[in-house]
This record gives C-alpha cells, sequence and structure tokens, in this order.
C-alpha cells in the first residue's frame, strides 16, 4: 500500500514576511536598473512585484527603506561569507579585509547603476540612506565587524594605539574604493582589486 506523502508545511509569519520583502526588493532593484532610482515609482515596483500597492508599504515606507534594505542584505552577505569562509580564519589582517571588500562588491556588482544613484541619494538632506537612526545602526555594524578582524588579529595583549581609530579610516577607504570600482572600466574591475591589494598592504601594518 503507498504511503501517504506528508502534508506539506505551512510557512510561517516571518517566512511569509521575509519572502514577500525579497520580492519587492527583487522587482525595486530590477526597475531601480532599467528605469533608475528617481524614475521608479512604488506603483511600479508593486505592479512588478505582483503584490497591491499597500502592500508595499506595510514593508517600506519609501524607496530609501527599500534601498537600505538593500544595503543590510549585503553587509549580511559579506561578514556572513569572511565568518564562514574557513580558510581566512587565521589569514593575515590584510586578507581578511580585502576579502570582506571583495564580498562587498560582488553582491553589488548586478547594480552599478543604481549604486551612482544611492550615492546620489545618500547626501541629500531629505533622504533616510545617509544619516538617519537605521543608516547609522548599519554602518556600526559594519564598523564593529571590522574592529573585531582587527581585534582578532593583534597580538595579545599588544593592540595598536591606533586600533581604535582604525574601522573609521577604513570606513573612509571602503567608499573611497567603492567610487574607484564604479569608475572602472577595466576587466572584472582588475585595477579596483589591485589597489584594494596594495592599499592594504601599506596600511594595514601602522594599525598593528
Amino acid at each position: 500500500m503507498p504511503t501517504r506523502s506528508k502534508a506539506r508545511k505551512k510557512p510561517s509569519r516571518a517566512e511569509k514576511t521575509a519572502a514577500t520583502k525579497e520580492k519587492i526588493l527583487a522587482a525595486a532593484l530590477d526597475l531601480f536598473e532599467s528605469k533608475g532610482f528617481a524614475a521608479t515609482t512604488t506603483k511600479e515596483i508593486a505592479r512588478r512585484a505582483k503584490i497591491a500597492e499597500g502592500t508595499v508599504f506595510n514593508y517600506f515606507e519609501t524607496k530609501d527603506d527599500i534601498a537600505l534594505y538593500y544595503f543590510e542584505r549585503e553587509v549580511d552577505h559579506a561578514i556572513d561569507s569572511v565568518r564562514g569562509n574557513a580558510a581566512l580564519r587565521r589569514a593575515p589582517l590584510e586578507e581578511r579585509l580585502f576579502a570582506l571588500i571583495q564580498y562587498q562588491l560582488e553582491y553589488l556588482a548586478p547594480h552599478e547603476r543604481f549604486m551612482w544613484a544611492a550615492i546620489v541619494r545618500a547626501v541629500q538632506p531629505t533622504s533616510t540612506l545617509g544619516l538617519s537612526t537605521r543608516a547609522i545602526a548599519l554602518r556600526n555594524r559594519y564598523l564593529t565587524f571590522v574592529e573585531e578582524l582587527i581585534a582578532e588579529s593583534a597580538p595579545a595583549g599588544r593592540a595598536s594605539a591606533n586600533a581604535w581609530i582604525a574601522p573609521q579610516v577604513f570606513w573612509i577607504f571602503y567608499v573611497g574604493v567603492l567610487l574607484f570600482w564604479l569608475n572602472d572600466g577595466s576587466k572584472g574591475k582588475q585595477r579596483t582589486m589591485a589597489f584594494v591589494d596594495r592599499s592594504l598592504a601599506l596600511g594595514v601594518p601602522a594599525f598593528r
């Protein structure tokens, strides 16, 4: 006698929420790339995601909030990738920071046009991409992870006197790398990665 197949487990509310947010994000990113961030409307995002416009507002108040969610996902991806890479656990700090940037840029690569728009939007006074509580919390989480990497690489009892400012310096460096990367026309962005490699080799020893 054939056995009955197990009933399919219904997704939880959290799973449904996550799935809907991912659907909205995917639709928004497609439109941000094809039409531009400013020209895209929430109505178009809803239509592309095949949901009601009101549903979009249930999860994201503005397009800035959708963009911030994307950057939260990017930071999560980069941090998880570094933490999950066994080969990096005993690697020098330069290699770990290089990998962190590499994972970030790989995640951002499909959406270069949107990245330009996001940078412009972030410096506008009305935007929540730059100085909102949520944006600052995201930046602080990223810098806390950088601080952890620096601390883990320091010999026991020999923390550098410059270590306290290192995460802030790295943040400025990363922003510069991002702008360099967006303007890099070399195959596979090779100039960017070579720049990152050389810069970390020269700069990291100052924070040991």
